[in-house]
């Protein structure tokens, strides 16, 4: 065992793999390891990545029992950790000609316990002092990690037809992976062995892969016989063909400039930043640095003039692949519409030319992940809506907010975010705006600064530019589960009791009118989706929106959505056409996605005249704010109509409102079941027959609160059971809430019991 200086200049690291057993590869990591240790200074470290650990290099280099990966686990587990360090600058198992080994472990159980999280931290400490080969095994489930931190891949392959067509499907996963296949170099061994396919064939085989060969070994006798004394080529034989030929590779190691290394490239940042805190933060101070250091943590955003350099840098080289993309689209004249856009084979075709165009940046040292993460924005960008791609992807965001090109916000459980996602600038956010609206025959400029639209997965979308939008252009995307909402879905998010649920079911299916009510973002649309899963099979329900977005199951189910008007200012169709046009098409239901004007006035007439069982939604913070609401509604429809008029109207059609809110915490519970039953004095009847009481905030701010009732029974509580739905009447007396004169709980006493 030697002691090791350390030296402070970026370590080389190469790796050597194989299609399959049988190349050499080992002998060829054997004979290259100690040929570069005999033309440099820097001590090398051969790691070999083998699951069926193998102790070959031990063999060869006169080694017994190698310290190994698991061997300094065990020591971090039972020795004082202060002297890590110095177990691995001098205990590290040192042949005498300066090149050590270090095996993953001694059986296949110890291999098999080791991943990346454990060796990364390990290596990124070695490479301060030890050039490294990694031997990896063409079967080793670690390869991509070590393809990942290698400056060089050596692929060492023979002339033979198995290792060619192994070859092709390997290649074809590693660029499918993203590997940066101009690190990779291909060495043909033992070309000319007897039975082999000519040189020129295999030459013109890789070729096609656009891999040259950097070199063709040529088939040596003496090399067993070597291997059969124990014995390495380079040392006992250093003038043979086969070693004059390896000579050219070491040449191409001397002349290679070290990456900066990319030690979290194939782990997580949290595993890696966790790993280098537990194995090494301790010990820096004792062994001069280490992986818990700066320069080989977890890459994050910088700040200052050299983070803006390097993201001035990938958008300058985005936009310019962007353009070569464009160009080569051209050249082969495919098309991006918006269908094609959204298929597998355009994407894959996209993705394979920026790949390309890729390969060919002169000195470009993006690691895997990089280029993984490059191409895919850049995708995002050519076939989707950019930044918002990975947004969209995510099901857990109801709602996204682009305030301005570098602020976007998400909603995310009710909760309000501000995103790490940006837009290069306000034109690429109008590009994107573009994008959403012109598939759907509208459009968005100067003239028309302002649209709603929606996208193909039903999210609901509301553009507006300059100069209306004097921050610059805003964009706001409501998305909606794919999975409508059900009452199991309820109960878990905590926003109404079985008790309340089961009896609007019921009111749903005695044909009772209600009206949704809620503020801005509460989930009207989303509860009125449900309430209308309890309408029968057997009726036809015809759906009125401004943008469609109620997707009911029933199979007698017509949608409507209104019409804006063109750039003539022509062809508008509104809700309320909609409204007094359905009436004629036979409905027993009609379901209103949001009244906000005048076909409220249509919708009451149509609960009156035998529509029973409809529903809608308004804008309100309260049942009673929602009454004014609908009666405001009706008067701009028809000024002539006197207040008592419509009054009378609304009473006689509403039956119920159901009220939601959204709380502190993000929740969103139905705060009342309000029930209407006449007028008298000019004014309209209403009883509360649920509330929501809030009892209180936890420790985590979440809101605390019980579903009860009020001990009112609806004035229509013989209808259930005369129709065939009976509900017991203590669900509407057993632990009830009491109520002052202004209509508020009274906890004083109160259990909820």
């Amino acid at each position: 065992m030697a002691e090791i200086e350390t030296q402070k200049t970026e370590a080389k690291i190469i790796a050597l793999s194989s299609p399959k057993e049988g190349a050499g590869k080992t002998t060829l990591t054997l004979n290259l390891a100690l040929g570069w240790a005999g033309i440099q200074k820097r001590p090398v470290l051969i790691v070999p990545l083998d699951p069926l650990a193998r102790q070959e290099h031990s063999f060869y280099l006169d080694i017994k029992k190698p310290v190994s990966v698991a061997d300094i686990l065990r020591t971090l587990g039972n020795t004082n950790i202060a002297v890590v360090g110095g177990l691995l600058r001098g205990k590290i198992s040192m042949s005498q000609w300066g090149v050590g080994v270090l095996p993953l472990g001694n059986t296949r159980a110890q291999v098999a316990s080791i991943s990346p999280k454990i060796l990364i931290p390990i290596l990124s400490r070695l490479s301060q002092t030890f050039d490294i080969f990694l031997d990896v095994d063409s079967s080793f489930p670690m390869q991509a990690f070590a393809f990942d931190l290698a400056d060089k891949v050596f692929w060492v392959s023979n002339a033979t037809r198995t290792h060619l067509n192994s070859t092709v499907q390997l290649f074809n996963d590693y660029k499918e992976q993203r590997y940066p296949m101009d690190r990779v170099s291909v060495i043909c061994n033992q070309y000319d062995m007897p039975g082999s396919i000519p040189y020129e064939e295999v030459e013109k085989f890789y070729s096609s892969l656009g891999r040259d060969i950097d070199v063709f070994l040529p088939w040596d006798e003496s090399i067993m016989a070597t291997s059969n004394r124990k014995e390495v080529e380079i040392i006992t034989n250093p003038q043979s063909e086969w070693i004059k030929g390896l000579r050219l590779v070491l040449a191409k190691i001397r002349d290679l400039t070290p990456a900066a290394k990319d030690w979290t490239a194939s782990v997580s940042d949290e595993e890696f930043t966790q790993a280098a805190k537990e194995i090494w933060n301790p010990i820096v101070g004792a062994s001069g640095g280490g992986p818990g250091e700066e320069s080989h943590l977890a890459v994050v955003e910088e700040e200052g003039e050299a983070g803006k350099t390097k993201l001035s840098f990938w958008d300058d080289l985005k936009q310019k692949v962007h353009k070569d993309v464009v160009r080569t689209l051209e050249i082969e004249r495919i098309v991006i519409s918006d269908e094609s856009s959204a298929s597998a084979q355009t994407r894959k075709r996209v993705a394979a030319i920026v790949d390309d165009i890729l390969q060919k940046q002169p000195n470009l040292q993006f690691s895997r992940d990089q280029r993984t993460r490059f191409a895919s924005e850049l995708l995002d960008e050519i076939l989707g809506l950019g930044p918002l791609e990975t947004l969209m992807r995510d099901p857990s965001v109801t709602e996204i907010m682009v305030n301005a090109f570098d602020r976007i916000f998400i909603e995310q459980k009710g909760k309000l975010t501000l995103t790490k996602y940006k837009f290069r600038n306000n034109e690429q956010v109008v590009q994107v705006i573009k994008r959403i609206v012109s598939p759907l025959g509208r459009r968005i400029d100067e003239s028309v600064p302002l649209v709603d639209a929606r996208l193909k997965d039903g999210s609901r979308v509301n553009a507006i530019i300059a100069p209306l939008a004097v921050s610059g252009p805003t964009l706001t995307i409501r998305r909606f589960s794919q999975k409508p909402f059900g009452p199991a879905d309820y109960f878990r998010f905590g926003t109404i009791s079985p008790e309340c649920m089961e009896f609007l079911e019921k009111c749903v299916r005695i044909r009772k009118n209600i009206i949704v009510c809620g503020g801005t973002g509460t989930g009207k649309t989303t509860f009125l989706n449900a309430l209308s899963s309890y309408i029968s099979n057997n009726e036809r329900i015809i759906t009125v929106e401004d943008t469609a977005e109620l997707r009911l199951q029933q199979p007698h189910w017509v949608s409507l959505e209104s019409r804006p008007p063109n750039v003539e200012g022509k062809g508008e169709i509104t809700i309320q056409d909609l409204v007094k046009n359905c009436l004629r098409m036979r409905p027993d239901r009609i379901v209103v996605g949001e009244c906000r004007g005048g076909e409220a006035l249509d919708m009451l007439q149509a609960m009156n005249t035998g529509h029973e069982g409809s529903l809608t939604t308004i804008h309100a913070n309260t049942p009673r704010d929602g009454l004014s609401r609908l009666e405001a509604m009706c008067m701009q429809a028809s000024a002539e109509l006197p207040v008592f008029a419509i009054r009378e109207m609304i009473s006689s059609a509403v039956n119920m409102i159901v009220q939601l809110s959204r709380f502190s915490d993000g929740s969103r519970k139905v705060t009342y079941i309000t029930e209407m039953h006449g007028q008298k004095d000019n004014k309209i009847q209403s009883t509360d027959l649920f509330r929501y009481v809030q009892t209180g905030v936890d420790e985590n701010g979440k809101v605390q609160g019980i579903f009860a009732p009020t001990g009112n029974l609806p004035t229509f509580f013989n209808d259930f059971k005369a129709k065939g739905v009976p509900v017991p009447e203590d669900v509407f007396t057993k632990g009830a809430v009491k109520l002052d004169e202004n209509g508020e709980p009274i906890l004083d006493g109160f259990t909820g019991a």
